[in-house]
């Protein structure tokens, strides 16, 4: 039984929590807010979309992408930063 917003345990759904902020907070950043989330769903569903004021919008599974790579490449980092220690 999925429980957890889609997700059937609580570390899952935490750690999808943790990289959408991730990914919504670099796409704040790099895009100095003017790319928003797109919240829709549907058979029209597209992960990069303008929201019906106009503005250009990238969807939510696409922000949690962005912030998994952003994770990932941060924590390759410190492991790498630790070997070389």
């Amino acid at each position: 039984m999925l429980k957890y917003n889609g997700v059937s345990s609580p570390a899952a759904y935490v750690c999808h929590v943790v990289c959408f902020f991730i990914g919504w907070a670099a796409l704040a950043l790099f895009t100095l807010n003017r790319v928003k989330v797109d919240h829709s769903e549907g058979p029209n569903w597209n992960p990069f979309s303008r929201l019906p004021d106009g503005s250009p919008a990238i969807s939510e599974y696409a922000v949690d992408v962005l912030g998994v790579i952003i994770a990932a490449l941060g924590l390759a980092w410190l492991i790498r930063r630790w070997m070389l220690m």
